[in-house]
């Protein structure tokens, strides 16, 4: 099946800009016509609609991931053109309802059914489109929801019209694609969860071994857990790829992080503990901040809290985060250290000499628009206890006026907000500049998740 190039795809990908800024020469008379998609939507939207008649099934869209639209433009053999559309519907009664159509665009403009593959289920979970096969296309990963959480996983080739099934996995917790062994193609980690009288965790590694997507080795996860919370890619110090998987215990509402990267060829979790098989470096029981790469180094750091002591009786506990790198080995070492103030949304890197000379609390009232972050001295001769950096964040029509208040200095503002500092030097000379201030202030970010 012969497949046309770029002139048919880009027309298809402007169909909506041109719909929606209605561009058009010809009389005046012609300006007030509705805008026409070209050929290329025209032929598709027929095709989808033949497709639809002759199963007579409804379309849908995938629940989860990035890949949620009913019908998506797709780039299958990575030459830059998206001459593939994939489809998806429901055929209700049938044995295997679900169906995703794969077509591609023909040298007459029309579209031709390249692919079909089929599933059971409820609805489809989730579809992403990897090179994991070495083949001249991308693969398909497809999650099937059974109900609830029950929910299959299969991984096909779209080689020929059959999309023969490289992998099947009956049950699955999450599952994350990843080139662990830096080859170029990307390797499947499978998480599975059990709970029960033989409760236990771990993550199953699927490589191509030239035929099918074959599991290599197996890597337990720590002992006790009930709940992945997240999974997300990253480097080790010296540049290895891994997953770093978080997890929370039941009893205690700890979190933990184990590390997984590929090792002598298989999948090791390199901060297991093999005495207490868990990864006892990275629990924590503050949770409200998770790993990252805080010092934006192209490596993850997971964090590692330290409960500073009160002032006073009573108030809220406050921690410092003591950011800590590991390479393959499961070593590790501290790269940075911040306070993050997560309900205002910012967190402040700390110089080092800190850490053990301080105590933190809060100031202010939102209803006025103010809320501040003190830092103040502890075991200082005479000086216990003493405020000597004050951070704000500053809102509502006052918000400038405050932020020059006194010897307050702005660091930054956008719409909404107004954040500030105010050093007392007469406590405690930081050494600190403004241009110090601001390079250790950071507004903290979402990352958008796209976790199977």
């Amino acid at each position: 099946m012969k497949r046309k190039r770029a002139a048919g795809v880009l027309a298809l990908a402007a169909a909506i800009v041109l719909t929606l800024t209605g561009c058009m020469g010809g009389e005046a008379s012609e300006m007030f016509a509705l805008p026409q998609p070209p050929e290329d939507y025209r032929n598709l939207n027929a095709k989808l609609n033949e497709i639809r008649s002759a199963i007579g099934g409804e379309s849908i869209a995938p629940q989860s991931g990035t890949n949620t639209q009913t019908v998506q433009l797709q780039d299958l053999d990575a030459d830059g053109v998206q001459e593939s559309a994939v489809a998806f519907f429901r055929v209700p009664g049938e044995e295997r309802p679900l169906k995703i159509y794969i077509f591609d665009l023909l040298e007459d403009g029309s579209y031709g059914v390249d692919t079909v593959i089929e599933g059971v289920g409820s609805a489809i979970y989730s579809v992403s489109y990897e090179d994991v096969g070495g083949g001249a296309r991308k693969e398909a990963v497809v999650s099937w929801q059974i109900s609830g959480d029950d929910r299959t996983l299969g991984v096909y080739s779209l080689e020929d019209q059959e999309g023969i099934e490289l992998l099947w996995v009956d049950s699955y917790t999450r599952f994350r694609l990843a080139d662990l062994d830096e080859d170029g193609e990307r390797e499947l980690v499978v998480l599975n969860l059990s709970t029960g009288e033989e409760a236990a965790a771990w993550a199953d590694y699927y490589d191509y071994d030239g035929a099918a997507l074959a599991r290599k080795s197996t890597a337990p996860l720590s002992a006790g857990i009930n709940e992945v919370k997240s999974l997300r890619g990253g480097n080790l110090a010296g540049g290895t790829p891994a997953i770093f998987v978080t997890s929370g215990f039941p009893e205690t509402g700890e979190q933990v992080v184990d590390i997984l990267c590929c090792r002598e060829g298989g999948l090791a979790n390199i901060t297991l503990d093999s005495a207490t098989l868990r990864s006892e470096q990275t629990i924590r029981s503050y949770t409200a901040v998770s790993s990252s790469d805080i010092d934006r180094d192209g490596v993850i750091e997971v964090p590692q809290p330290v409960l500073l002591p009160r002032q006073g009786e009573g108030g809220d506990d406050f921690w410092l985060l003591k950011w800590r790198q590991y390479d393959e080995t499961g070593a590790s070492y501290q790269v940075l250290t911040t306070y993050h103030n997560v309900t205002d949304g910012w967190y402040f890197e700390l110089p080092e000499s800190w850490a053990d000379r301080i105590t933190v609390s809060r100031q202010g009232s939102a209803s006025a628009g103010e809320r501040a972050v003190a830092f103040s001295l502890r075991g200082g001769a005479g000086r216990e206890g003493q405020t000597f950096l004050v951070l704000y964040k500053l809102t509502g029509t006052s918000q400038q006026s405050l932020a020059t208040m006194g010897d307050r200095q702005t660091i930054f503002s956008d719409a909404n907000s107004t954040y500030a500092y105010e050093l007392r030097p007469q406590v405690w000379d930081t050494g600190l500049s403004r241009e110090d201030m601001a390079r250790r202030f950071h507004i903290i970010r979402t990352e958008w998740s796209t976790e199977n």
